[in-house]
């Protein structure tokens, strides 16, 4: 089929239209870097092959952009809206490959148009990495099952290598492969024997040195992955299931998420083209892991993301069956768009978010210059050594805004540690080292005063900066000036 028929042009003014649409927010929006933007900008300036919480795709991207277009907010993201849109072209790729460019163009269009898309391209996360990974992996084997040569092998296997080096999420898609090897005839002739074996070994290669970063360090990041399941609370949560699958109408769309449970459905029964089954399992294996996961103990709203890279398939591959079905998928989509315009047009300005109530969403990425100016004219009161955060978004934030970017008159920002252990990265590398020098304590937490205490030889409490976030809003951080801190041995603060 012709690479530039109809639906491929469609799509392409479609998601060419889209870029051109977030690339203009991105550059114009007052909206400063959130802690964990502002922690994986921190990565990118020390380049590593793994780092505390996650695998270190993340920071080689940011650094990639940043050290061509500078240090800006809009440079450190600048990356997302341009994966989310391969991402889409590659789901419109595979689709095709597996169906036909029809399906193809409305699996790419429910993708880009997804509510958490929208949101995605105008930060920095990992998942932007994980799905474009997801997306050329599936797309490599649907080639492969087409009976593809040795090309398609390497495109695999570096898809699921740089997919464990975004995000450790990218080994849901194993079982489901080594299971098309057992019971899918395409996928063993592809996949059995040597091709099979250099896949493995790609993807192992490329995973290597992060493990062994993970080795010389603990374990961190795998040792963070499964706290993350935090099992050792209550086992029966059934109100975080509730949760989890109400917070994945905003994930997929309102219309669109229960679009793909009817499709998984009558995929599972044998009532849609093969290989839907396969696409399936691709999408229900992450929502089923993590709905388990919410009832034994909790689940965050994007932790089953890989399910949305085969999901918009199945949905497009579901609702062209009839034109009913598919005007349901297309109102879903425009309802869906309209809100995320009139969400994002509100958001486009500080006044406009004061102004129809959106300021707590936003307070933390407003004010940090103006947070680190403040600090900077304690730092003149006396002679420091260090400025100290005991939170780690504050942390980053400061890092960001302050001591890297050189507004915090070059005094050394640390980490307070609140037990002996690390809990993330800045505790892992730049922890505040036993001294007797004073130090400036920057508090977000107000109820450490008493491990302030057993910690520092002497602590005054100073006046607290307070910055105005708009709306009554305000960042509240205890000031403290201490002498005499040594690190805890302690592993039970909490």
């Amino acid at each position: 089929m012709n690479t530039f028929d109809s639906p491929a042009r469609k799509l392409a003014l479609l998601l060419f239209g889209l870029l051109f649409i977030r690339l203009i927010v991105l550059f114009t929006a007052p909206w400063g870097l959130h802690g964990d933007e502002a922690q994986y900008w921190a990565w990118s300036q020390d380049l590593a092959y793994g780092y505390f919480s996650k695998p270190p795709m993340i920071a080689w991207v940011i650094a990639a952009t940043t050290s061509v277009f500078g240090q800006a907010e809009w440079a450190v993201r600048l990356a997302a809206p341009f994966l989310h849109f391969a991402t889409s072209m590659m789901i419109f790729l595979a689709t095709r490959r597996f169906f036909d460019a029809r399906v193809g163009f409305w699996a790419a269009t429910t993708y880009a148009l997804m509510p958490s898309v929208w949101l995605s391209s105008f930060i920095m996360s990992t998942d932007a990495t994980l799905l474009i990974c997801w997306a050329v992996a599936l797309h490599g084997w649907a080639c492969l099952r087409d009976g593809e040569g040795w090309g398609r092998v390497v495109q695999l296997g570096l898809a699921l290598g740089f997919g464990l080096l975004s995000k450790y999420a990218m080994a849901f898609m194993v079982p489901v492969l080594v299971a098309a090897v057992l019971f899918d005839g395409p996928s063993r002739r592809a996949l059995l024997g040597v091709k099979g074996f250099v896949i493995a070994g790609i993807a192992a290669a490329l995973l290597a040195p992060n493990l062994m970063w993970n080795a010389a360090n603990d374990f961190a990041t795998i040792s963070h992955t499964a706290e993350n399941a935090n099992l050792g609370r209550d086992l029966f949560n059934p109100e975080e299931v509730f949760q989890f699958w109400g917070d994945q109408l905003g994930v997929f769309g309102i219309i669109p998420f229960p679009l793909l449970l009817i499709a998984l459905v009558s995929a599972f029964r044998g009532n849609l083209p093969k290989p839907a089954r396969w696409l399936a399992a691709l999408s229900a294996l992450p929502l089923i892991a993590i709905t388990l996961e919410a009832l034994l103990s909790r689940a965050n709203a994007n932790w089953a993301v890989t399910a949305y890279v085969a999901g918009p398939i199945l949905v497009a591959l579901w609702a062209t069956q009839s034109s009913k079905r598919l005007a349901w998928l297309k109102w879903g989509l425009v309802a869906q768009t309209a809100i995320s315009l009139f969400v994002g047009g509100m958001a486009a300005t500080e006044r406009s978010v004061d102004a129809v109530g959106l300021t707590n969403s936003v307070k933390r990425l407003r004010a940090w210059p103006e947070t680190t100016a403040l600090i900077q004219a304690r730092l003149a009161e006396d002679d420091y050594a260090f400025v100290v955060a005991d939170n780690r978004l504050v942390f980053y934030d400061l890092y960001y805004y302050g001591a890297e970017r050189d507004r915090l008159a070059g005094t050394k920002l640390a980490m307070w540690s609140l037990n002996a252990s690390p809990s993330h990265h800045a505790n892992l590398t730049q922890v505040l080292p036993d001294t007797d020098q004073p130090v400036l304590l920057i508090s977000y937490h107000h109820n450490y005063d008493k491990y302030f205490r057993e910690d520092f030889a002497t602590l005054e409490a100073l006046p607290p900066i307070k910055v105005d976030l708009g709306r009554g809003k305000i960042r509240d951080l205890k000031v403290w000036r201490g002498t005499g801190y040594r690190k805890t041995t302690r592993e039970d603060r909490t």
